[in-house]
């Protein structure tokens, strides 16, 4: 099978092979991604979570989120198993770790969204060459500078190389460094029938989203559309989506502009608000 105890089993006999070649291992669990399984982890009860501000707080999303939380405990489990793995046959002081997950938690609003639920995702970066461990930096980074910043440490990044992203190897033990201060983002589609390209410009105060198809209603995963916390708002006949109108769900602008400092919610755009003309057409000449 592919939970994460198996695959850290087989990642376990990949590493201790009588090889001194370096490696590179992508451990992927299907954990925690829809239906949430939790064979290998203790149920969580759906009043002891924490409901983030972007998702109602009712029986049926707390029950979803209950099972959620057991199946990132699950796949947790695999990550920790890796560790001692790494830490038993020494690779923990000359392997770089990132653990990252793929898209935003997969619920309405997040996952398929430029939404900052769908775009704040968890990075942790080891690298065990720097002296000053433990450090949060604020660098703003997107997965685009994955690739450079392993070929970094590999020690084989082409000066030359035209990347999409750029190697933040230099900056993880720096809280604060300079440049680091604005990222894009893309959305064309998930599933195939998915179509909804959405191009975003987020710095550290405001946010951009350009909407090109957005006489479109927004479309759902079918997975997102047929869990508990959608499908209760459906047979209650809801207008409201937590904070954010399910109209303005569902029918978006062409452009969304959002002062993160003030409205981290992202429920008031001021694209259409005279004030903030000149922002906005600086921020679209950025993004195109």
């Amino acid at each position: 099978g592919n939970t994460p105890s198996a695959l850290a089993a087989g990642a376990d006999a990949f590493i201790r092979a009588d090889d001194e070649r370096p490696f590179f291992l992508y451990f992927c669990t299907q954990e925690p991604h829809r239906p949430f399984k939790r064979e290998e982890a203790a149920a969580v009860h759906p009043k002891d979570v924490l409901v983030p501000s972007f998702l109602p707080d009712n029986a049926a999303t707390r029950q979803e989120l209950a099972e959620y939380y057991s199946s990132v405990e699950q796949a947790d489990s695999g990550l920790v198993a890796l560790i001692e793995t790494l830490k038993d046959t020494g690779h923990w002081d000359d392997t770089l770790i990132i653990y990252i997950s793929d898209n935003g938690i997969a619920f309405p609003g997040a996952k398929t969204n430029c939404y900052e639920p769908g775009l704040r995702l968890p990075c942790v970066v080891r690298n065990p060459e720097v002296a000053q461990q433990g450090v949060v930096t604020n660098a703003m980074v997107t997965w685009a500078d994955i690739t450079p910043t392993i070929l970094d440490y590999t020690g084989l990044l082409p000066a030359d190389a035209a990347f999409h992203g750029r190697s933040f190897l230099s900056v993880l033990d720096q809280p604060a460094p300079e440049g680091w201060d604005r990222i894009f983002a893309s959305h064309t589609f998930h599933e195939i029938t998915m179509y909804y390209p959405m191009r975003v410009l987020r710095d550290r105060r405001y946010k951009l989203i350009w909407n090109l198809a957005h006489g479109l209603s927004f479309p759902f995963a079918s997975d997102l559309w047929a869990s508990k916390t959608w499908q209760h708002l459906v047979i209650t006949d809801a207008t409201h989506f937590a904070k954010r109108p399910i109209e303005a769900y569902l029918h978006r602008p062409e452009f969304e502009l959002y002062d993160l400092d003030v409205d981290p919610d992202e429920v008031k755009n001021l694209a259409e608000d005279p004030a903030y003309a000149e922002l906005l057409a600086e921020m679209q000449g950025r993004l195109k």
